[in-house]
């Protein structure tokens, strides 16, 4: 087959989680298939974005640019049909929930969640609407869905009202580099970010959903029980104000924010941490679980969305709207040792569970009945 992969959505270290996505399956089909060809259609901002280095992998540019969105769905829509037939490709897979309406070849699209419906509230009004439509029609449109939990799935069912068997679970594997050799490094990395141990670790970013605030409430609550700091990792959201006047000075003096933070530095950061938390009021899947029990981290994590199906018993759960809950829950893993050990030995068993190889095949075969289907 030549199977066309449509990036053109990327826009490299802003999309999070659809980019570790796309990074992890791209690296996963080039160690499983080196029979099919795989073309790679990207926007001007992913021109040197890496893909595979394999001699079935090509990249097409396409004279568009994902920061101006109109634009960009435009050329999905009325110019990437032509390009799909131009190279003759036998059966295109968009990663990130909106695949042109007309192809020339059977389809395939992920849709990760419906932020778009359940995060209505943290997402522009016209971006939102776009979005929706888009995603809901190349849904019903497509050959096939893939969707990354059965959380999603269920939720796609709910929402988008599709016949179960159209939909495929692809589960996500770990950080492709996860070198959980941290020494080498850790000196460089501790005076970067000026990093205090001990320490809480979670990961900030820029959506509301994050849930931080509540978590910097409950670390307000535990922090005179014991010695740690709060680090925080990426960028803040915008509901979350960091002074004094907001959060108080003694709180504020264990709070440590690195801003952005390249990958190589993320396990790291994990593995000297004592506990990671994730609060998240929703997640699609929750790979940053993943990067915890990779990193040899205990995990305090929330119980929404996918989150129990992805940490399965590596973890220690919470009600992330409660801020009573996550301070209970913070409490007891930083005063229980044994209890961390457990939870990180848990977690290593969990990791078993997920690969991107793994991931790699079961989207191949999704490929695979698509075009026998349709041929």
């Amino acid at each position: 087959m030549r199977i066309g992969l449509n990036l053109l959505y990327l826009i490299p270290g802003i999309v999070g989680g659809t980019e570790t996505y796309a990074a992890g399956l791209l690296y996963g089909l080039a160690q499983i298939d080196q029979r099919d060809e795989f073309v790679v259609f990207v926007n001007r901002e992913s021109a040197t974005w890496p893909i595979p280095e394999a001699p079935n992998f090509s990249r097409v540019v396409c004279p568009v640019r994902a920061t101006i969105r109109s634009r960009r769905y435009l050329f999905e829509q009325l110019r990437l049909p032509r390009l799909l037939a131009k190279y003759k490709i036998d059966v295109v897979h968009s990663l990130g929930y909106v695949g042109s309406l007309h192809s020339p070849c059977p389809c395939v699209v992920t849709i990760p969640d419906l932020n778009y419906i359940t995060l209505k509230h943290t997402m522009p009004a016209k971006r939102r609407i776009i979005l929706k439509f888009f995603s809901m029609q190349a849904a019903r449109r497509a050959d096939h869905v893939i969707t990354i939990s059965n959380f999603s799935k269920k939720e796609i069912r709910r929402g988008i009202q599709l016949n179960p068997g159209k939909i495929t679970v692809v589960h996500l594997g770990p950080m492709r580099n996860g070198n959980t050799n941290f020494s080498g490094n850790w000196e460089y990395i501790n005076r970067r970010y000026d990093i205090q141990k001990p320490y809480v670790v979670a990961f900030g970013g820029g959506a509301l959903h994050k849930n931080i605030l509540r978590l910097i409430q409950a670390f307000a609550l535990v922090k005179d029980e014991f010695p740690h700091f709060l680090v925080l990792i990426g960028r803040i959201p915008s509901d979350v104000n960091l002074s004094a006047e907001s959060i108080g000075r003694e709180v504020l003096d264990r709070v440590i924010t690195t801003g952005y933070v390249p990958e190589g530095h993320i396990l790291p950061l994990l593995g000297h941490a004592d506990l990671f938390v994730l609060p998240s009021l929703y997640e699609g899947f929750g790979l940053p679980v993943l990067e915890a029990q990779q990193a040899g981290v205990a995990v305090a994590c929330s119980t929404a969305g996918s989150l129990p199906e992805v940490g399965g018993d590596g973890a220690l759960y919470f009600d992330p709207t409660s801020v009573e809950n996550i301070a209970q829950t913070i409490r007891h893993c930083l005063a229980d040792v044994e209890l961390r050990s457990r939870l990180i030995l848990k977690g290593q068993e969990n990791l078993n569970r997920f690969s991107w190889d793994k991931a790699a095949r079961e989207t191949l075969s999704v490929y695979q009945n698509v075009f026998r289907t349709k041929t």
